[in-house]
């Protein structure tokens, strides 16, 4: 109840000072949502297995001010509970200071600086906004829910730009930051919250894009790397010692768009170096992670819209049935891969209310969050989950 109160504050607060501002340059606006979720076999979010939950829930609003030609100011706070992966206390979504240093219709670059979202493939930096993506969930192979956070926004320094080709448009950014370093950062290397912490830290993304001018098709390519130092708590678990995780990743995208049809896919690989730690990593101290998706969305009508996607995920590119990590470690195999095929319908009733639902149909069990399952047994190798969500923007 104490969140809740906070939660309406924060938001009353935010909105009579936007409310009231008086200048000309500044934007507003927002977004509420309430999500319903229903599983078999294992939790999404705890409670969903085989019963509706309405632990899913966000709220946002943001402003953006333009205080001279070149420079522009914006934010966003939002709250979003959905069951222990994320509780509903406000906080600040990214926080950002814009500096145009070039604008013509041949070139443009620029500078931000502040808490910034993550450049992560075609969604990450828009993924918390309903209206902007095609389903409820994202694909969970790259765009996981259970490490979120983690993906979303760091503080840092980002230089972005673009240039007009002969016939279409280069647009590159580079990011330097801090990655978080909190227990959602332990879920991320570790599947579980330790006793140790994380500190210490940097986070490298430089993104490229290649856009057609009428944006029938685009490419993209992200290319990463960060590290985390990790400090053993005393229950020393797992037998980890004081040590740095290093990691690289890339993801490569693609979209094509006709006028009733888009399609779109990416591939995402990132290779995870905890030879440092020692311990329970001293069997395989580097590990590669690996995941593919791709999507159709057919539109019947301007407000409606239909998706069918094939997700992919693999815990261990090297093992994908799972089975060499079955026979060393005594896991079932399912653990290590994820397959998830999502049917889905979108329906915009008007301009600010957008209704969906979607149906999962997922084999392997590497995406069941650890958060919401008090068991790490994982008996059955298949679930299902059904989605239902409203969606309200001002």
């Amino acid at each position: 109840m104490l969140k809740l109160i906070n939660t309406i504050l924060s938001f009353s607060f935010l909105y009579s000072a936007l409310v009231n501002a008086e200048e000309e340059n500044l934007t507003w606006g927002g977004f509420i949502s309430q999500g319903l979720v229903y599983t078999n076999n294992y939790n999404f979010i705890e409670g969903s297995q085989n019963s509706l939950s309405t632990d899913f829930r966000e709220a946002a609003i943001y402003g953006l001010w333009r205080p001279t030609d070149h420079l522009r100011l914006g934010g966003q706070v939002i709250a979003r509970k959905l069951g222990n992966m994320t509780d509903d206390t406000p906080q600040i979504d990214y926080l950002s200071a814009d500096y145009s240093l070039l604008s013509a219709p041949a070139s443009s670059f620029g500078i931000r600086l502040g808490k910034l979202k993550l450049a992560n493939g075609f969604y990450n930096n828009t993924r918390e906004v309903p209206f902007t993506r095609n389903s409820i969930l994202l694909p969970q192979s790259m765009y996981y829910e259970e490490t979120r956070d983690f993906q979303l926004s760091a503080l840092g320094v980002e230089f972005y730009g673009s240039e007009q080709l002969e016939t279409d448009r280069l647009e590159y950014s580079f990011l330097a930051s801090k990655p978080r370093k909190d227990e959602v950062s332990e879920f991320v290397f570790f599947r579980r919250n330790l006793s140790g912490y994380m500190d210490d830290g940097y986070l490298l993304i430089a993104n490229l894009r290649l856009v057609e001018p009428r944006d029938v098709w685009r490419l993209g390519v992200t290319l990463g790397s960060f590290g985390l130092t990790y400090f053993p708590g005393s229950s020393q678990e797992l037998g980890l010692e004081n040590g740095d995780i290093d990691v690289k990743f890339f993801a490569i995208s693609a979209e094509y768009n006709w006028e009733r049809f888009s399609v779109t896919s990416e591939f995402f690989k990132h290779f995870i170096d905890y030879e440092d730690l020692g311990g329970f990593f001293t069997v395989q101290p580097k590990r590669t992670f690996e995941a593919f998706y791709v999507q159709g969305v057919y539109r019947p009508a301007h407000n409606v819209d239909l998706l069918m996607r094939y997700d992919l995920a693999y815990r261990d590119a090297h093992d994908r049935s799972g089975k060499k990590h079955e026979k060393k470690f005594g896991v079932p195999a399912s653990n290590y891969w994820s397959k998830d095929l999502t049917l889905g319908v979108g329906w915009q009733a008007t301009s600010s209310l957008l209704l969906r639902a979607e149906w999962h149909h997922i084999r392997g069990t590497a995406r069941v969050p650890e958060q919401e399952n008090s068991s790490s047994l994982r008996k059955h190798s298949s679930w299902n989950m059904l989605l239902v969500q409203a969606a309200y923007r001002f």
